[in-house]
């Protein structure tokens, strides 16, 4: 009883502390600026990895991987980055710098939303705050790959090694246990970059380590049930209400989603860290940072 008193007592000052911050309007914003940064980056993104990438399968699967985990994108974007990927030729360097400078408007509507939860004011220039932005991305990047190779080479192992020892029931159930469990690595990750980056307090990571798990593994079960959501029930209706515009809509209800689940990790993280100092815990702006 203990407990479950003290979960649910901890439980209720997050949720107080996400209302009282604003959490519901802070996370529309970041929902607006993810949507009008996503496209840039992903932009960005597709016409780096077609100089890298040449074999046509691996792109298939990044273009996969980007439309499980972000629901009704391909619909919206996906003819635009495939078009990209095979004219690569005639996207030059300041295009592609466009892409990614456009992309880093994301980091100042992250920002606002995480110094609202940690109650801090925003002291970088404008200029410190787009470096950061373009680490942050490039970080993430580098995870993407890092998700990838961890994926062909599973792959391999279970083509070459696993098909030899085991039927194919037990491989096709232990391939899914091991998807769903990298896609949850990976999404944790992400979301510890950005609890270590984005906030303009310094943080180690076992004190953002509670709310980025929880986050993670909250947005990877959003996303499934999102797309069961999309496909018994959100196509038609929103389609009769919207019409053309049903997409979109979709996207940004998902985008609002995520960055509800954000700003929640987030609180979390600041709940154990106020709980962990014995009250009341304020924090200062980075040093050096004005």
């Amino acid at each position: 009883m203990t407990f479950a008193r003290t979960l649910i007592g901890f439980l209720l000052e997050v949720y107080t502390k996400f209302i009282e911050h604003r959490g519901a309007l802070l996370a529309g914003g970041i929902a607006f600026f993810i949507f009008f940064s996503l496209f840039p980056i992903l932009l960005f993104t597709g016409v780096i990895l077609a100089y890298v990438l040449e074999n046509q399968a691996v792109r298939a699967q990044l273009m996969d991987y980007v439309f499980n985990n972000f629901p009704v994108f391909a619909d919206l974007a996906g003819g635009t980055i495939e078009e990209l990927i095979n004219k690569r030729s005639s996207a030059g360097a300041i295009a592609l710098i466009g892409f990614l400078w456009a992309g880093t408007n994301l980091f100042g509507g992250l920002a606002i939303g995480l110094n609202a939860v940690y109650e801090v004011a925003e002291t970088r220039n404008l200029i410190l705050q787009r470096l950061i932005a373009i680490v942050v991305y490039l970080m993430i990047a580098g995870l993407i790959i890092l998700s990838f190779g961890a994926t062909a080479i599973a792959s391999v192992f279970r083509d070459e090694v696993l098909r030899m020892l085991f039927p194919d029931r037990i491989i096709a159930v232990t391939w899914t246990i091991f998807s769903l469990g990298l896609g949850a690595v990976f999404t944790i990750l992400l979301f510890l970059v950005v609890y270590k980056m984005v906030p303009n307090v310094k943080v180690g990571l076992l004190s953002i380590l509670p709310g980025t798990v929880a986050a993670g593994l909250c947005w990877e079960l959003a996303k499934y049930g999102f797309a069961v959501y999309l496909s018994a029930f959100a196509s038609q209706g929103y389609g009769l209400i919207y019409g053309s515009f049903a997409t979109i809509v979709l996207l940004m209800f998902w985008l609002y989603i995520s960055a509800v689940l954000l700003l929640l990790g987030a609180e979390i993280n600041v709940a154990f860290k106020r709980r962990a100092a014995g009250g009341v815990k304020s924090f200062e702006p980075r040093k050096g940072s004005k």
